[in-house]
Order: structure tokens, then C-alpha cells, then sequence
């Protein structure tokens, strides 16, 4: 997925508030349940979620990526950060939260995976903990919009990255093209993103197959709703 600029994501994601998203998510985590202390963070990118929360909770995460994952463990020394696939993976230990963040459950475009996922983060809820999805956005909500763009103008790093974003069947299909430049040269670079468009209806429908009791905040961290969820 970021295979080919995962060393830029930090760079390309800097307009997105993480400072906030934290601060909101210590509020949830406290709300919901106040003796959690440990956070498994799936699919965890670069660790800025992580990073921020390590201060007051213990914090590991995973992500199938292998340099957000160096990343990360530059970023949380003290975390176990390991190269895995949210829908099969065994940390070898139970945690306060299991979070999902920025729509990353969408890349998972078959709805039997959704459920493995949920099933394996349910093995790693210690007793009340809660699980905590950002979906991605559902079918009614989806704007065939026109091209985007996207730039970093840094001393020594400038990029355009550009897409036409499409739909195929149920699946939100985004072609990113970048220019990068650096002081060796410029690179073109292609990488195509597919998630899934998922209705809320599904969505609830693959937390009854696990068996959790789940709940949605509409608003979420950004307006795109988070799921709440946990043993019944």
C-alpha cells in the first residue's frame, strides 16, 4: 500500500492533526474505561498515534508495512512494534484497547476478513477492554470528486502526489501518482490504494458475527465515526 513512500507518510499525513486526535482518544479510553493501561495499535503506521499516547499508556503496535514498523520503533522504543496482518497475528499478550485508526479496516475489501480481524482483536481485549475502529467512509458518503492534489515543499524534498479516484463496485479505488524531488533527482512514483465501502449496517453486521456488543459515534476523531466495541 505505502510500500513505495512509507519514508514520506509522515511528510504527505503532516496536515493531520494528531495532537487532537490523541487528546481525544485519551478522553474516550478514560470514559469507557478508566483502569486501561496498555494500547494495541493495529495497523499503526508511523507511530504518531502511538507516540503520543505512550506517555500515559503502554503501547505496541503492528502494520504489514516493514518501514513504518522501523518507524515506529524508533519513534516508541519502548513498544513492541512487529510486521503483521491485523487479520492473523498473536502478540502473545492481552490489552486495555485495541484501536484501528484512519480508516485502515477499509483495505481489508472482503467482509469475512473484517470478521478474522475482529475475531483476533477480541483475543487480545483483556477483561473490559474495548475496541476502537475508524471505518472508512460508507457508500451514501462517497463523492466521485475530481482530481486531487497533494504537496510537500521542503528545502531539500518536494512532492506532488495526484489522483482520479474511482469507484468499482462496492470498492473506492485511489491511483496515487507522485513526483518526488530530492537533491539526487525526481521520481515518479505510482501506488494504487483499494478500501472498501462498507454501510454501517455491514458494519454492525460483522461485530454480531464476533459476537460484540458495539456502538458508533458518528462524529468520531474527524467525522468519519468510530466503533466502539467489546465483549458481550
Amino acid at each position: 500500500m505505502f510500500s513505495k513512500t512509507a519514508r514520506y507518510y509522515d511528510q504527505l499525513y503532516s496536515f493531520k492533526d494528531y495532537g487532537d486526535e490523541a487528546a481525544k482518544l485519551r478522553d474516550l479510553i478514560r470514559r469507557e474505561h478508566p483502569a486501561a493501561g496498555s494500547i494495541l495499535d493495529v495497523a499503526c503506521g508511523t507511530a504518531e498515534h502511538a507516540k503520543l499516547l505512550s506517555g500515559e499508556f503502554s503501547v505496541d503496535g503492528i502494520d504489514l508495512e516493514p518501514e513504518f514498523i522501523e518507524i515506529a520503533r524508533r519513534k516508541v522504543p519502548n513498544g513492541d512494534f512487529r510486521i503483521a496482518d491485523m487479520r492473523e497475528f498473536d502478540m502473545g499478550k492481552k490489552y486495555g484497547v485495541v484501536q484501528c485508526l484512519f480508516s485502515s479496516i477499509g483495505y481489508l475489501t472482503d467482509g469475512g476478513d473484517v470478521v478474522r480481524a475482529l475475531e483476533c482483536f477480541a483475543r487480545h481485549l483483556a477483561p473490559g477492554g474495548i475496541i476502537i475502529i475508524e471505518p472508512w467512509i460508507t457508500p451514501e458518503n462517497w463523492q466521485q470528486n475530481g482530481p486531487s492534489m497533494l504537496s510537500v515543499d521542503q528545502q531539500d524534498l518536494k512532492i506532488c502526489r495526484m489522483n482520479v479516484n474511482r469507484l468499482d463496485g462496492n470498492l473506492s479505488v485511489i491511483p496515487f501518482d507522485y513526483l518526488i524531488a530530492t537533491r539526487a533527482g525526481v521520481q515518479h512514483v505510482q501506488e494504487e490504494h483499494v478500501l472498501a465501502l462498507y454501510s454501517v449496517d455491514e458494519m454492525l453486521q460483522f461485530f454480531e458475527q464476533v459476537r460484540l456488543k458495539v456502538r458508533l459515534d458518528p462524529q468520531g476523531l474527524d467525522g468519519r465515526g468510530l466503533y466502539l466495541a467489546g465483549p458481550r
